[in-house]
């Protein structure tokens, strides 16, 4: 009997450390900027489950990345570099106006995702429109330096910084709309409601952002990793807090828009299976400010301006419209 028990304990004993490490792996592949594992994991899951992770379109090839940074190339796109807070080398790419417009968009993609990638076709819709448009590679992603993502949290400080480095840059007559997808919808999010977001940001627009990085991991673990909910989701909060010196709870547009200090526009995707569609409605909701919002039907995660780019451009141009006198 007491053998037995020595057993149960030792299997136990095992069982806890196997789980914490496993929810460390998780926690640390998450927010780092080369994951090895995460990756192989997700795509085993989604090729063995019709059910698993969205069929995105091939809006997102690498021939589509070549084809919009050959035409960034062709309109003399600027690269631009600034250091961040904590030192990390951050790079940005500015697509200048032809008509010498004093309005900038400020362009944040998504989580491991690229400036052109995310935000290729949004790029020469906004330069259609005669502004200036700056793409910026997120932290720890693409040229930027940084050793962890922070999941909109870290990245809003840094696009605060890029304001300012361009106002200094450019002239204090200088108007911006800050733009983002997915987790750069995020960044966007938290950064409105910043009180040192610079007066010159005139609006924002708000591209299937997530209520908090929290939730989304509430929603994600079961969905695509198989995985409870809980316990894994507040020990992957207390290792991150450790490892990346931050909670996911602390990077949380929703609280942030209740304080926002601009208008937002809120779009999201009617079929998004990524961040589910009633995050945007709970965003909306609490937003202090002026604000307006887009559902775009059938649309899947980050694929809104595909699905229906006459829409969306058409929303984006009247919203934006209202603030640049």
């Amino acid at each position: 009997m007491k053998s037995k028990f020595k057993t149960g304990i030792s299997f136990l004993g095992g069982a806890a450390l196997s789980f914490i490490g496993a929810t460390a792996l998780i926690a640390r592949e998450a927010v780092s900027r080369n994951p090895i594992i995460l990756p192989k994991l997700f795509a085993a899951l989604s090729k063995n489950d019709s059910d698993g992770a969205e069929d995105y379109s091939d809006e997102y090839s690498q021939e589509k990345e070549l084809e919009h940074d050959a035409w960034c190339a062709s309109k003399n796109v600027r690269e631009i570099e600034t250091d961040a807070r904590d030192g990390a080398k951050l790079y940005s790419y500015l697509i200048p106006s032809e008509t010498n417009s004093n309005i900038y968009v400020l362009c944040a993609h998504g989580y491991r995702g690229t400036r052109y990638g995310d935000f290729g076709e949004q790029a020469k819709f906004y330069h259609s429109l005669g502004y200036n448009v700056i793409l910026i590679d997120q932290r720890a992603q693409g040229k930027s330096e940084g050793k962890y993502i922070g999941f909109g949290l870290f990245e809003a400080q840094d696009l605060i910084e890029w304001l300012k480095l361009y106002t200094d840059k450019f002239g204090n007559g200088i108007k911006f709309i800050i733009a983002g997808i997915s987790m750069g919808a995020a960044t966007v999010c938290i950064a409105s409601g910043d009180s040192k977001l610079p007066e010159n940001v005139i609006c924002a627009v708000s591209d299937c952002s997530y209520t908090s990085a929290d939730e989304e991991l509430k929603y994600c673990l079961p969905h695509y990793a198989r995985l409870p909910s809980e316990p894994f989701r507040s020990l992957a909060n207390i290792i991150n807090s450790k490892t990346a010196g931050y909670s996911f709870k602390d990077a949380c547009p929703l609280s942030a828009v209740k304080n926002a200090k601009v208008p937002i526009l809120f779009i999201h995707g009617g079929a998004d299976d990524f961040v589910p569609t009633k995050m945007v409605y709970e965003l909306y909701d609490a937003c202090c400010t002026e604000k307006d919002l887009l559902i775009v039907e059938n649309a899947i995660h980050a694929q809104s301006f595909f699905t229906n780019p006459e829409k969306y451009k058409q929303k984006v141009t009247e919203f934006i419209g209202r603030f640049l006198n």
